[in-house]
């Protein structure tokens, strides 16, 4: 994208999102189409600003309420009000609110976190015009708490003719209510340090007074989104569809910032957290054609997503000096970290699917696509030092240049050309040989080709590698540079190259359903998915799925469904090191100088590839009761074991929930729900010799029986609420209560105290870390007092209050600076919250 075409996209986002439209057209306004549609916020989560049902329900023929299949009261219709005529036969209905909230806490993160609540304005609005003479429609509704926290939506058609569709958003996530930065520029790509504090050369001390001395601030990320979208009928049978969108992030959040061996080694470098800046913004871009014929369908679609970014680097100067860890050695001093963004990108794809409906109620269908993601961005230098400059250690050879490595022609390739072609295709076929028997059978195919290489390596010195950590990691330890040399550091082990993940998926499906008799139907349906990857860990993955179900009405007013699945991953024998390849023991004149560490212990298996055997049921019951009651409850569980002596070994959950619903008339509403659900995970792994070795083995030179040790995470849940709702003659009265508690105990034991990180505290470790507890009880009220017969005065409050803990963050309250540790806040904190506010709505 050219600067100028930067410009405008950053500066006029709707502009170019209505202009994408016409050139791109499509469906939704996301990637990922039928994702991200809904408008709404916490005044108006519908995004309907209806208030009530309406009186006539559902059909013209009766206002009696209906059931879904399983049982469910369907929605009631929204009471949008008594619609007025207009000239040519419109008619119109709206209604317009204003009003204001306070609330006595602005500044607590879980509080505010999609939300962004302050004191201020609030408004709401809905305009509907419809014209039932040819089924013309324009509908406009909004709401806004505030700038970070709104949504417009306009729709404009014609039923059975065409259909446009433009809207645009704001969506806060605020992720931290009182950070306490020690840098200045927050928010921009460059955090320079607040005076008082040197970079280099500060001591714990001037680094903790000036955290302690700086006022909280709020860092938050603001999605501001804008799109349109619409379809059009040619005739009966073919439609087009199309949309776009463009999506702008700003804001900060707390992030990482390393500067190597603030654990290992106290008061030398140091680790921060950073309140990273976010820019960036995605176009998005969908549309085809449909035919829906009587024998034949067609769909042909394209869709489109490009990801760019405002800054390509971020910068932070750091406060803290380091210095050589070995006897002998002095460093050059590093007194800039800094983060490349995520690279910009770009995706396309195609994609038609045929439909042939076939003699006895069949079908078949073919769908292909193909897709290429890709990424060729300009790639940043190794390092940002400055020229004349020196870094390393002041003894030869371990001294480098910095204008060896802080220009891009330190780079084998100024862009990363990388991308992955992706094709798909997938036939589907379902017959019914029998009026009560349904069978249906799906093969699919799925290519990933991941195309480009890149190599670390430096033209100008005839090296291998990267600089970790800006420099500081191998300023710290001689041959911790991250850099390969032929001749002066031929036994350097380190990442050279890109990772390729090539991979082929081959899905077979088959299914049947059986209505055994009007209140009785059975289904099982097999899968059998061979996955084939390059550079893995398991080449050939073999997945087998058994699913089996039954929906049972035998029992009057009950609707029982119940569910089982069984899968069984297992597949070709495990490599605990397929990345052999990517690393400098692959180049021509390594030396194995007989020290090379494993690179992990050879039992350790991934349980996104390893072997595992799983177990899911799920049991759901909904009795319909007189007077408009429903009582449903669910039973489910989960059942993993991954086979695995180091890594994942188990993962098991439970759950149950009872909700009641009641609905007697139009005019009152309620509900009850209860719920609880419990997960267990089981983890294990062993610690490495300090010294390390070369035997990958358990029991070898590096991975001892004694450095054993495993974690138990339980998780546990209870949630429960009640919602009544009643419209009285001359006003409405809404409350609510909801309530969570959820509860994480995190237990583990070892073997030795070579197991720990820190051997000498093996006597303090215990076996488990504090509970971490999250419990919220949330109150609200809303009263609506009718002011006039198109006046009403909306009164609402509601309190929160929530008790958390979480033992990552304890003894923060004494300070955020420890050891050469900087962190940007205390972590998540109890509140009581109370916010009370009036809306004045007027129905025009």
């Amino acid at each position: 994208m050219s600067p100028r075409n930067r410009t405008i996209a950053r500066r006029h986002p709707l502009a170019l999102a209505l202009l994408g439209a016409l050139a791109f057209p499509a469906v939704a306004q996301d990637s990922g189409v039928g994702v991200d549609l809904q408008l709404g916020n916490a005044f108006d989560p519908s995004g309907t600003a209806a208030s009530g049902c309406s009186a006539d329900g559902m059909s013209w023929l009766t206002a009696a309420r209906k059931r879904t299949p399983s049982g469910h009261l369907y929605p009631c219709v929204p009471d949008f009000g008594q619609p007025r005529e207009l000239d040519g036969g419109w008619l119109f209905s709206g209604s317009l609110g204003v009003g204001y909230i306070h609330i006595n806490d602005e500044n607590n993160t879980n509080w505010l976190r999609f939300n962004d609540w302050s004191d201020g304005l609030v408004a709401r609005l809905s305009l509907a015009y419809t014209r039932p003479a040819d089924g013309s429609h324009v509908d406009v509704r909004g709401s806004r708490i505030n700038s970070d926290n709104q949504y417009v939506k306009a729709t404009w058609g014609r039923a059975g003719h065409f259909r446009l569709e433009a809207f645009g958003r704001s969506q806060p996530n605020v992720t931290s209510g009182a950070a306490r930065s020690i840098w200045d520029g927050v928010g921009s790509d460059y955090l320079a340090l607040k005076s008082g504090l040197t970079p280099g050369g500060s001591t714990h001390a001037e680094v903790a007074a000036v955290s302690a001395g700086t006022s909280p601030q709020v860092l938050k990320v603001v999605r501001d989104k804008f799109g349109l979208s619409g379809s059009y009928m040619f005739s009966r049978q073919l439609s087009a569809y199309f949309g776009a969108s463009h999506e702008q992030r700003e804001g900060a959040r707390p992030f990482g910032g390393p500067f190597f061996f603030a654990y290992i080694a106290p008061g030398l470098g140091g680790a921060y957290e950073t309140p990273r800046p976010i820019d960036d913004s995605t176009f998005n871009f969908n549309g085809g054609l449909r035919y829906a014929g009587n024998e034949w369908n067609f769909d042909v679609g394209y869709s489109a997503s490009m990801f760019r970014n405002g800054s390509r680097r971020f910068s932070y100067e750091v406060p803290f000096g380091f210095a050589a860890l070995v006897p002998g050695f002095d460093n050059f001093p590093l007194t800039l970290g800094e983060f490349a963004y995520e690279p910009e990108n770009d995706y396309h794809n195609i994609r038609a699917t045929a439909t042939r409906k076939l003699e006895g109620n069949g079908q078949f269908s073919l769908t292909a696509s193909y897709s290429t993601s890709r990424q060729d961005d300009d790639l940043l230098a190794p390092m940002n030092c400055a020229s004349g400059n020196q870094f390393g250690l002041t003894v030869a050879p371990f001294a480098f240049d910095c204008s060896d490595w802080n220009t891009t022609a330190a780079l084998s390739q100024r862009s990363a050309d990388l991308k992955i072609d992706s094709t798909l295709v997938n036939a589907r076929l379902v017959l019914q040989p029998a009026d009560r028997v349904t069978v249906q059978g799906n093969l699919k195919y799925h290519r990933q080709d991941y195309k480009g290489d890149y190599f670390a390596y430096n033209p100008l010195t005839g090296q291998y590698g990267y600089i970790a950590e800006n420099g500081a990691q191998g300023s710290s330890v001689p041959l911790e540079m991250g850099v390969w040399d032929p001749v002066l550091f031929p036994s350097v082990l380190t990442r050279v190259r890109n990772l390729p993940l090539d991979k082929d998926i081959l899905e077979a499906h088959a299914a049947v359903d059986w209505r055994v008799n009007d209140k009785n139907t059975l289904g099982a349906s097999l899968t059998f998915t061979r996955t084939d990857r390059d550079h893995r860990e398991v080449e050939r993955q073999e997945d087998t799925l058994v699913k089996l179900t039954w929906s049972s009405r035998a029992i009057d007013d009950v609707t029982l469904r119940a569910n089982y699945s069984y899968l069984d991953r297992s597949g070709s024998d495990y490599n605990y090191d397929p990345y052999h390849f990517t690393y400098s023991t692959d180049l021509p004149g390594f030396v194995d100088d007989g020290n090379l560490p494993p690179h992990t212990v050879a039992g350790l298996r991934k349980y996104d590839v390893g072997d595992r055997e799983q177990h899911k049921a799920t049991l759901i019951a909904t009795l319909a009761l007189p007077a408009n009651q429903t009582l449903s409850g669910t039973l489910r569980g989960d059942w993993n074991d991954y086979d695995a002596d180091f890594g994942r070994q188990d993962y098991d959950s439970l759950g149950a929930s009872l909700s009641w619903d009641w609905q007697p008339d139009e005019r009152t509403t309620a509900n009850v729900f209860l719920g609880y659900d419990r997960s267990e995970l089981g983890v294990a792994n062993v610690n490495e010799l300090a010294a390390f070795g070369n035997d990958p083995v358990l029991g070898g030179d590096s991975y001892l029986d004694a450095g054993r040790w495993w974690v138990d995470d339980d998780q546990r849940n209870y949630y429960a609420g009640i919602n009544f709702s009643r419209r009285f003659e001359r006003s409405q009265l809404d409350l609510g209560w909801n309530y969570s508690d959820s509860r994480g105990e995190t237990g583990y034991r070892f073997d030795s105290a070579d197991a720990l990180a820190y051997p000498a505290l093996a006597a303090l470790a215990g076996n488990g870390f504090s509970p971490m507890t999250h419990r919220v009880n949330s109150f609200s009220v809303t009263w609506t007092i009718p002011l006039h017969p198109r006046i009403d005065l909306r009164l609402f409050d509601t309190y929160e209050t929530a008790k958390l803990a979480d033992w990552h963050y304890f003894g923060f309250e004494e300070g955020l600076v420890t050891s050469n540790r900087v962190y940007l806040d205390s972590g998540p904190s109890g509140y009581s919250v109370n916010m009370v506010g009036a809306m004045l709505e007027v129905r025009l």
